[in-house]
């Protein structure tokens, strides 16, 4: 994490980089990226992280999630995120959103799969849920789906939310996602169509 400061001047950032986020190996096969960071109420910042079980599907595809009680310059070590009633839940190698509203409420945006997943995949259903702002936790009942694969979509089907933002008139929660298939176009030379349209989501909390 890069914590800034502005200089004298009051021109220029100043920067500090607090110590490493590591992982354990056995854990996570392609180590942690993918941050996301929100202030929780006690003072404390939340991170929450993408890991992986990629090549290793024995082990269960979490979502992890580490603390920093002095404004980011060190954190705890990396535990699995669950929900706030201890339950555990999967979730693929993707990419997440913690985002603040103006009600003070913390929202999270990203993938819980029913099952394992492998790797990256599924990358669906895409859902969102409150997170305690107290212990940094996911409130279970809150979790809804927002965007799932439909009966025709490919298996291949990726829900990539790309950015997240609260609509100042609305108070709606936006999103900025893909509904993304990668699909073969041609199966002699093994092309794929990488085009994909992007979506914006009103989501009202």
């Amino acid at each position: 994490v890069l914590r800034g400061r502005w200089a004298a001047d009051g021109r220029h950032l100043e920067w500090e980089m607090s110590e490493v986020v590591k992982c354990d190996p056995a854990l996570s096969t392609r180590g942690m990226d993918e941050p996301s960071v929100a202030l929780l109420d006690d003072g404390r910042l939340l991170m929450v992280i993408r890991g992986s079980n990629d090549q290793k599907p024995d082990l269960p595809g979490r979502r992890w999630v580490a603390y920093s009680s002095d404004e980011g310059r060190t954190w705890t070590k990396p535990q699995y995120w669950t929900y706030a009633d201890g339950a555990a839940f999967f979730s693929p190698a993707a990419a997440s959103h913690l985002i603040r509203h103006s009600s003070g409420r913390l929202f999270w945006l990203g993938h819980i799969t029913p099952h394992n997943p492998s790797g990256n995949r599924p990358r669906y259903p895409f859902v969102i849920g409150e997170v305690d702002r107290h212990t940094g936790l996911l409130v279970h009942e809150s979790v809804r789906t927002v965007d799932d694969r439909g009966p025709h979509d490919s298996f291949m089907l990726q829900l990539y939310g790309t950015s997240v933002r609260e609509d100042r008139e609305t108070g709606a929660i936006v999103l900025n996602l893909t509904r993304f298939s990668a699909e073969p176009v041609d199966a002699a030379d093994r092309t794929h169509n990488w085009t994909a349209s992007a979506y914006l989501y009103h989501i009202p909390v």
